[in-house]
């Protein structure tokens, strides 16, 4: 095939592919119409003296049909789209039918110039054969951006020097091997100071000033670890006075592999970066990455929570905490064989020939919801459950709520599993959880998601999400988690009215489908609908396992818990009474009321402990000590506390306001009286009788309950 590539100045990126087509027997000619620019030499970028045979630079089309003979046979290909020489070849191009192809990087997405992506889109849609998107951002912003059709567009990568060279195992990369045969980064046995390195431009773009705010956070409680800078800029100063700092100072790069060498882990906290071929020379050199969403290189070479993190850009918190788990991942180079120069060469001549196939979207899910903090009870846990549950199944998770509040301990358990979580802090008016950064960055998140889930109802986040996932055709899900509740909807009921009437019904209403708990929550949802209600899918909340299972065995004590938020609904009052007309404080039995205080008093009286709210191995704990748990609640959707219990092997006594029939006699109505008589039931039941009346429900909740099955059910489209 005969090609006429046109991009802007020499580099070794796109030397490689050049090069990979030329060895394949292609006749490849080359253009170059500008020179670096200023920030590059901050790079050690140097302008070479003498180019190629084939390649010359030349400023417009004119000079380069003078140079080349048979310019018009050729297939052209343009690395852009802002240069007045793209415009003038993609229109002679289309006028004569001449063959020829975009390769585009993610663009900046700046308003002014949004009408000029969407002209040069429709000259694509028109005459081209194929628009390349260097990464799956670029794809996405090739679709919705520039209004390209899904027939036209492909996937493309840059391609690493290099890479052809490397042993490959299955047809992937192996990563570099250490002194001591094993990676080099990331391994239990790891004995020397563990080293990051950030390469590139010291500017704004780069995010320079992120990084070192997050190394300020992390470097004082790690006094092992050092950070190595690459590069210069004049952002450099962001780095004074900063502990373990070392700066290497301006690298070429066809000496990258230098600055790397006796490195663990890659940094690339862009802002905004097309690419980001550092990227994959860190994953060359045998490196763990971290790097940020709006990195076009993220993505194909990442696997979140293996080999790196992907984190938000401008989130310190999120840099911060990649940085203390990066220790415990291990390199894997075998993501770059995607970018080999010689499979993108195929990949390229097969497209332009007509044989390639249709982009297919990653897929990629994003959770919304107002918070996800450690008092925000059930709920909170549970979305974290799901988002960590689907991570560890190895989907692309991205979580997205408010900040202002302690985050639930499992959040950091989402982060060190691969999931992208990004917090947004609360602006006025507070009422609807309003926030003036989700409102600005949801749109893409919204935009690179194949499915968006948004849970609970009355705030801003479900109203957003909501409205954007409609704009740009996402379908979405919705998990109301017993806001239709009719007692729940009593509480504040001016307000839900409102809110119903003014965003929450069209939120149902446009939904792909609704989430149900429980059939009693599946009957609230068609209730408050009618006959304009989606499909409901009665999913029931799982059960983080391996987290309880951790937790060791213990004796049983005399003691009931009741383990949630002590909230009006509930019913703590009807727990108290309960409690002191039973009379089992005088035998010797207690209650553990534990749970953070949301407007309603705990009981009090003799035999009864208060604690805090119990996380984690804390919990397990309080669960298996527990001779039985009680819910004395007034409306409940679900009740995951309930199914914690059984899945340890805890008994449980519930009202009727859970959906709860499988606890049998121990399901009582929703009274004080009801409650103090089951309590004294069970107190007199031998230990091993009262094993012997749950066993069956025991086993059921073990093959009910488990996440994995669960989490890939609500992950279905």
């Amino acid at each position: 095939m005969r090609l006429v590539y046109w991009t802007n100045y020499p580099n070794v990126h796109q030397r490689a592919l050049i090069d990979a087509l030329r060895a394949a027997g292609h006749d490849v000619e080359v253009c170059y119409f500008d020179r670096y620019a200023g920030y590059r030499a901050l790079l050690g970028w140097v302008e070479p003296e003498a180019l190629p045979p084939q390649e010359r630079r030349v400023r417009t089309l004119r000079a380069a049909r003078a140079a080349i003979p048979d310019y018009d046979a050729r297939t052209v290909l343009l690395g852009g789209y802002s240069h007045p020489v793209f415009w003038a070849n993609a229109l002679r191009c289309a006028l004569r039918r001449q063959p020829w192809a975009l390769i585009a990087e993610k663009s900046r997405g700046r308003a002014r110039s949004w009408p000029v992506r969407r002209l040069f889109g429709a000259l694509v849609n028109r005459a081209a054969i194929a628009a390349f998107g260097l990464g799956p951002e670029a794809v996405d912003d090739l679709l919705r951006g520039w209004g390209v059709r899904l027939s036209k567009v492909a996937g493309f990568a840059y391609a690493t020097p290099g890479i052809s060279e490397r042993r490959t195992v299955n047809g992937e990369q192996n990563a570099p091997q250490g002194r001591d045969g094993t990676s080099p980064a990331g391994n239990a046995g790891h004995t020397r100071p563990f080293r990051f390195v950030f390469a590139g431009a010291f500017t704004r773009r780069k995010a320079v000033d992120v990084l070192a705010r997050a190394w300020a956070a992390y470097a004082p409680a790690h006094p092992e670890a050092t950070l190595r800078l690459v590069g210069a800029g004049p952002l450099g100063g962001c780095f004074a006075g900063l502990p373990r700092v070392e700066r290497w100072g301006v690298c070429p790069p066809e000496r990258i592999d230098e600055a790397l060498a006796g490195c663990d882990c890659g940094i690339l906290p862009s802002r905004f970066d097309g690419w980001g071929m550092v990227v994959a020379e860190y994953a060359r050199a045998g490196l763990t990455l971290i790097a940020t969403q709006t990195c076009g290189a993220a993505e194909p070479l990442i696997r979140p929570g293996r080999n790196g993190f992907i984190v938000p850009p401008g989130d310190i918190l999120a840099l911060t905490q990649a940085l203390e788990d990066a220790p415990g991942l291990r390199a894997d180079a075998g993501p770059l064989a995607a970018t080999a120069p010689e499979r993108l060469a195929a990949a390229l001549v097969r497209r332009l020939e007509g044989y390639g196939e249709v982009w297919s979207p990653p897929r990629h899910l994003l959770h919304v919801v107002a918070g996800c903090w450690a008092d925000g009870g059930g709920l909170s846990e549970l979305v974290a459950s799901i988002v960590l549950a689907q991570a560890r199944q190895g989907y692309r998770v991205t979580l997205a709520f408010l900040g202002g509040q302690a985050e639930h301990p499992l959040v950091r358990a989402c982060r060190r599993a691969g999931a992208t979580v990004c917090v947004f802090p609360r602006a006025r008016p507070h009422a609807p959880y309003f926030s003036r950064a989700m409102a600005r960055v949801l749109p893409r998140l919204v935009r690179r998601a194949t499915q968006v889930h948004i849970h609970c109802c009355w705030t801003f986040p479900v109203w957003w999400a909501a409205m954007l996932a409609r704009f740009y055709r996402v379908p979405y899900a919705i998990s109301p988690q017993g806001s239709l509740d009719p007692v729940r909807r009593a509480y504040g009921r001016l307000r839900k009215a409102l809110a119903w009437a003014c965003f929450d019904w069209g939120v149902f209403r446009h939904a792909a489908w609704v989430h149900a708990t429980a059939p009693v929550e599946a009957e609230w949802v068609r209730g408050a609908l009618g006959r304009r209600c989606p499909p409901v899918r009665v999913i029931p909340n799982g059960v983080d396992g391996d987290l309880l299972d951790a937790a060791p065995a213990v004796p049983r004590e005399k003691s009931f818990l009741y383990l949630g938020r002590l909230h009006p609904l509930k019913g703590l009052d009807l727990l108290g009474e309960a409690w002191a007309a039973s009379g089992l404080a005088a035998e010797g039995w207690r209650l553990v009321v534990a749970g953070p205080a949301d407007g309603a008093a705990p009981p009090a009286g003799p035999g009864i402990e208060i604690r805090g709210p119990l996380h984690g191995a804390e919990k397990a704990r309080a669960l298996k000590s527990a001779a039985c748990l009680v819910l004395p609640t007034r409306s409940e959707n679900f009740g995951i506390v309930v199914a914690e219990a059984l899945w340890c092997r805890t008994p449980v006594i519930c009202t009727r306001g859970a959906p709860w029939p499988e606890l049998g006699d121990f399901w009582v109505d929703v009274s004080a009286d009801a409650l103090a008589a089951a309590m004294r039931r069970f107190a007199a039941l031998s230990p091993e009788a009262r094993e012997a009346a749950f066993a069956r429900r025991f086993a059921w909740a073990r093959a009910q309950f488990a996440w994995p099955a669960l989490a890939a059910r609500l992950a279905e489209p």
